[in-house]
């Protein structure tokens, strides 16, 4: 589960209002506040957003500031799920300052997220199972297992799987997340 009051925290260490943070994210200010009070879960799109508004990684947002090591091992992932979009993100790098980060997406058979994210940066990906579509932009493009991709962040994107088994593949990203 995701826990909202990461948003809190940060959010109040730049001091900025839940109205800020609004405006920035585009994300709405009661949306906001009921993530901060975990009466609700974001989606993955939300979460990118207020990546955005507070300008940090996603890996800052998801990590913990006692991770010190570089290596990071299996039993030790963090590991966040997003039910409303049926996926999960595993943590394969330190959640460090670094400006490479590396996850492992799990995508649900039959799930779809519905809106197009953008961030700076680049990302590549390798399909491990399954398949997936990447909707880049106005193209739609299919990657079963063993392909790979790169292309830049700054394209509108989206991730989904129509297949009848869980997709899992492995992303480098580079730049701020959203």
């Amino acid at each position: 589960m995701f826990d909202g009051r990461k948003i809190r925290q940060l959010r109040g260490e730049q001091n900025l209002s839940l109205k800020e943070l609004s405006d920035r994210s585009g994300v709405s200010l009661s949306m906001i506040s009921q993530i901060e009070r975990r009466n609700t879960d974001p989606t993955l799109t939300t979460v990118y957003k207020l990546c955005n508004g507070l300008n940090i990684s996603i890996s800052t947002l998801l990590g913990t500031d006692e991770e010190t090591t570089q290596i990071v091992r299996k039993n030790e992932r963090k590991i966040v799920t997003f039910p409303q979009s049926h996926s999960s993100y595993q943590m394969l790098t330190p959640i460090n300052e670094g400006t490479i980060e590396m996850i492992m997406i799990h995508l649900e058979a039959g799930q779809e997220d519905q809106q197009l994210v953008e961030h700076s940066g680049e990302e590549c990906g390798l399909v491990t199972q399954g398949e997936m579509t990447i909707v880049l932009g106005n193209q739609e493009i299919i990657l079963h297992e063993g392909d790979s991709i790169r292309f830049k962040s700054s394209t509108p994107h989206r991730f989904f799987n129509h297949s009848k088994e869980t997709a899992i593949s492995i992303w480098a990203m580079t730049g701020r997340v959203l």
